[in-house]
């Protein structure tokens, strides 16, 4: 019997995970960013104690993306950084399209951090 229930407890917290995970299609990972800096235009990583970033994000430039929030989204062909370009038009801003690229980092301030998400657009 306690077998069965904790069998039964680890596959509702499994589901009530996956269920919390985006189940909105953002392709932001909330869980793993990075606190207190943020990619600068040139590529550098400055420190701001109010700006997250994200881990690097697959990105397919066949594909359409958008932004909710205003955020800074840096562009990378593998680890070569090619460009970050600031988003702060009235949302769902549509990423632009950078051909070379393969991944993207986003950079936003910490008070968008519960609400911010990045998806493919239909």
């Amino acid at each position: 019997m306690k077998t069965k229930l904790s069998f039964f407890t680890l596959l509702l917290s499994i589901a009530l995970l996956t269920a919390c995970s985006n189940s909105d299609g953002n392709l932001i990972d909330t869980g793993s960013l990075t606190e207190g800096s943020w990619v600068s235009y040139d590529g550098n990583t400055v420190e701001n104690e109010e700006m997250r970033s994200t881990d690097h994000i697959d990105y397919d430039p066949a594909k359409t993306y958008e932004v909710n929030r205003s955020s800074y989204v840096s562009y990378y062909n593998g680890e070569e950084f090619i460009e970050t370009i600031q988003y702060s038009d009235e949302p769902p801003m549509t990423l632009d399209t950078v051909d070379e690229a393969d991944s993207i980092v986003i950079s936003f301030n910490q008070y968008n951090e519960d609400t911010i998400t990045l998806t493919e657009a239909e």
